[in-house]
């Protein structure tokens, strides 16, 4: 989730990705004879997004992490979370990549398959976040690639040909895909939170949580680790609304906690944003501190006073942080009483009461 802001908050050097991804995307366009079908994926609110849209037959934009699509719902875009609903192919495809290069593969090869035969993929990326690997494996796919470098950034681009390695992409939708990891024995998808395996916080949080009951709240829930042991723990839970700002973790946690669908409900939210549900007996969380690549803790800091908010008279939060992260003032300001359960391996457990 990110800071509340018009725009979500992104560091420099994918600022100026963006731009230059966004500039040959109304290059491309203008020199398209008639106007053409153009799917963005991983859209990101831009000022030429609207330039572009004006350029444009159709535009189609992908965009499943609720922050982002409403800042681009904010510039008159309605975005899709996984583009399976669009109705034409694209005669241009914008990609701009993921922080998980998995994730960006797989919608390299999404963004291949609803490429029309001739169409164009365009790519850019900072240096600093791996512009050359995607370079080559866009290569790969396609079996050539037009680049240059500009600030520190490489934008590179290919036509689908009769060498498009269909394969090669199925193999990166497949490992994309959500999928069930036999170690974890959850269901979770590349790209999320710790998806491969549960994080170390969680599994201190997990080791103190005590039985839970009533109706209570997984804060920034994930694909469900903390839903799933609090069912398996806690026979007295009346209800269980589970709470995320990215599509594919909600759809994850709603796979992952299936076997108590009748006491879930599951929300897509930006919890620095939207109203979150009230009048809980509790809430749990494991607050992000992340905006894309930027590290924002103030971003946890409003998302933990939004969740204390939601809690009735008496109600309860245990949450963890990273040890040296500043919660407790936070804390103060919106509880009665909070203490630190134990401090371990890098993490702090907080226990609070309203």
């Amino acid at each position: 989730m990110f800071l509340p802001s018009a725009v979500p908050k992104i560091d420099l050097p994918c600022s100026l990705a963006i731009d230059l991804l966004y500039q040959a995307g109304v290059v491309s366009c203008e020199q398209f004879e008639g106007q053409p079908d153009v799917h963005i994926w991983h859209a990101q609110a831009h000022g030429n997004i609207q330039v572009l849209k004006s350029l444009t037959a159709s535009l189609g934009c992908q965009q499943s992490f609720k922050p982002e699509s409403d800042a681009l719902k904010n510039l008159g875009i309605q975005a899709s979370c996984n583009g399976d609903d669009w109705d034409t192919g694209s005669d241009l495809a914008l990609l701009f990549p993921y922080k998980n290069k998995q994730q960006t593969l797989f919608y390299m090869a999404k963004a291949m398959q609803r490429l029309k035969t001739g169409g164009r993929i365009i790519m850019a990326c900072a240096n600093i976040h791996g512009a050359k690997s995607y370079q080559h494996a866009l290569v790969s796919l396609t079996g050539h690639a037009d680049a240059k470098s500009k600030s520190k950034c490489r934008i590179f681009s290919a036509r689908k040909t009769s060498v498009y390695d269909e394969n090669l992409a199925q193999q990166w939708l497949q490992a994309g895909e959500m999928q069930q990891l036999a170690g974890l024995d959850l269901y979770s998808q590349a790209g999320l939170f710790s998806w491969k395996q549960a994080d170390m916080g969680s599994q201190l949080l997990l080791s103190h949580l005590p039985k839970l009951a009533g109706e209570g709240m997984d804060l920034c829930c994930g694909y469900g680790l903390l839903s799933v042991y609090i069912f398996q723990h806690s026979p007295n839970i009346q209800s269980l609304q589970l709470v995320d700002a990215e599509w594919q973790a909600l759809r994850c946690a709603q796979k992952n906690t299936e076997a108590w669908i009748n006491q879930c409900v599951y929300h897509c939210l930006d919890a620095t944003h939207d109203a979150l549900p009230n009048r809980l007996d509790w809430v749990v969380c494991n607050p992000p501190f992340h905006t894309g690549q930027t590290r924002e803790v103030g971003l946890g800091q409003e998302i933990v006073a939004k969740g204390c908010q939601s809690l009735k008279r008496g109600g309860e939060i245990w949450m963890v942080a990273n040890r040296q992260l500043p919660y407790e003032h936070i804390l103060g300001q919106h509880l009665r009483e909070h203490h630190t359960i134990i401090e371990a391996d890098g993490f702090k457990i907080i226990h609070g009461v309203r």
